[in-house]
């Protein structure tokens, strides 16, 4: 079981991550990232034509929050 305050790895890009809820049924769970993630990592990349020259977007979230399920300590 799975306690608020463990120590996990982030699901995306593998750092130190932070157990901040566990759902009562104690099957998710939510992790808290000390990495800086980019909101845009899943979208697709744009095309840059003659009028449209695509600039990079500053979108960063500090500490991002992710459901996961929960795993079994054996």
């Amino acid at each position: 079981m799975t306690n608020v305050g463990d120590h996990v790895k982030c699901p995306r890009c593998r750092r130190d991550a932070r157990v901040v809820w566990v759902s009562q049924d104690e099957k998710t769970v939510a992790v808290r990232c000390m990495g800086i993630h980019s909101h845009d990592e899943n979208s697709p990349p744009r095309k840059a034509t003659s009028r449209y020259i695509p600039k990079p977007k500053k979108k960063y979230g500090k500490r991002m929050v992710f459901l996961i399920e929960a795993t079994k300590n054996e």
